[in-house]
């Protein structure tokens, strides 16, 4: 595995900026598996997180309606909470350091770019953000309070949108890193490119394009239509302004 060397704060948070997160990232995919950037495919992101990065896998159901994702623990711990359904109740489970917790409710078949998202925001997590712990081993999870060391993350766990960069906290920073990590390693951006410059096999009018590439790159990639339309924004390959028709995506996703 590549090291982890970037800059940090004191308290360890990373400090990078997005240019040089995507080149890490296609280092790491370079490392972990070459011929995705060779020929565009889905990254095994299971196997990724697991056998490149060294992270333990664990499935729970971390609330009893999906509000969290998934967790990141950092140190050895009797105090992770989880809901059990069968007692429909929330209890304390023991985790080992290292360990990537995904919800359940993510292990439907309708949920597999969420779930793979995820996977690779928890496997970021992991891979950038242990010296932030282990600089306080008393550090507190994003969002339980009385909770051990762990990162935390809910559904709208870009808590940085709609903040500019300057009014960031470390754990905005992070969740944002987090996310920047897990598009490039699911979507790198040279065979995002590759894969829009590639001929298409019928013609589509200009207004359609950003819902055709959505829908090639989410079945390409295996991602959600959001995370492939983003990508695309964020690579400039369609317009800021644009728009997705998700049913039109569904129907192109083939061609």
């Amino acid at each position: 595995m590549i090291a982890s060397v970037f800059r940090k704060k004191r308290n360890g948070v990373p400090i990078v900026t997005k240019e040089e997160l995507d080149s890490i990232g296609e280092r790491l995919v370079q490392d972990f598996c070459p011929q995705a950037l060779i020929d565009p495919q889905p990254i095994d992101i299971d196997r990724f997180v697991t056998s490149y990065l060294g992270l333990k896998l664990d499935y729970q159901y971390l609330s009893h309606c999906g509000v969290y994702l998934g967790m990141t623990v950092f140190n050895d711990t009797d105090r992770v909470p989880v809901y059990c359904p069968q007692k429909k109740r929330a209890e304390y489970i023991s985790v080992k350091a290292g360990t990537v917790i995904i919800d359940s409710h993510l292990l439907s078949e309708k949920n597999e770019g969420r779930y793979r998202y995820t996977m690779g925001h928890e496997g970021g997590h992991g891979f950038m953000h242990y010296e932030f712990f282990e600089h306080n081993p008393n550090q507190l999870s994003l969002l339980q309070p009385d909770s051990a060391p762990m990162i935390q993350c809910r559904v709208d766990n870009s808590r940085e949108k709609g903040k500019p960069p300057t009014m960031w906290n470390d754990h905005d920073r992070m969740e944002w890193q987090a996310n920047r990590l897990s598009s490039v390693i699911l979507m790198p951006a040279s065979m995002v490119r590759k894969v829009v410059l590639a001929p298409r096999r019928q013609q589509i009018v200009d207004g359609d394009l950003p819902s055709y590439y959505t829908g090639k790159l989410a079945h390409l990639f295996k991602v959600s239509y959001d995370a492939a339309f983003y990508r695309l924004k964020d690579l400039a390959l369609i317009p800021r302004n644009a728009y997705i028709n998700k049913s039109a995506a569904e129907f192109f996703r083939y061609y």
